[in-house]
């Protein structure tokens, strides 16, 4: 069967997630707007969404090139920066919360494997950072680490 309509630009998906990265720097998810990102990587919204379904996929993925700490503190304290965009979550925001914390569940089990209990104790840090974070009114968190 031929593809249909117009092919891909060469370099669409660099600039659609560039641009999502860059709003999500800016205003946090509570300002992230698919039409933004669109206006900016100069591209239709069909474009992304025939990428990405969701609002949630697309700053999830935006988000999937970020430092990889392998240090358990530094593993917690990535994963409080990268959720500490979530002050206005939706319906979508767990596509983003989800390629926040399984790549770096991995990496903080891993980090801790000496230990016969790893598997529980990450899952459990995880678990307090997420409190911390839904507790506190603002997370001190300097920057996000794109």
């Amino acid at each position: 069967m031929a593809n249909r309509g117009r092919p891909r630009r060469a370099g669409a998906d660099e600039e659609i997630l560039r641009a999502a990265r860059e709003l999500l720097e800016q205003g946090g998810y509570g300002a992230f707007n698919v039409d933004i990102v669109a206006e900016r990587s100069r591209v239709a919204k069909t474009t992304i969404y025939r990428r990405w379904a969701t609002k949630g996929a697309l700053a999830a993925a935006a988000m999937e090139n970020t430092p990889t700490a392998t240090e358990p503190e530094a593993i917690l304290e990535e994963t409080a920066s990268l959720l500490s965009i979530l002050t206005s979550p939706d319906a979508d925001a767990i596509d983003v919360m989800r390629a926040v914390l399984t790549p770096r569940r991995e990496r903080l089990r891993a980090a801790l494997a000496p230990r016969p209990d790893a598997h529980d104790l990450a899952d459990m840090l995880l678990g307090a950072l997420l409190t911390r974070l839904i507790l506190e009114d603002k997370p001190a968190i300097p920057s996000i680490p794109f």
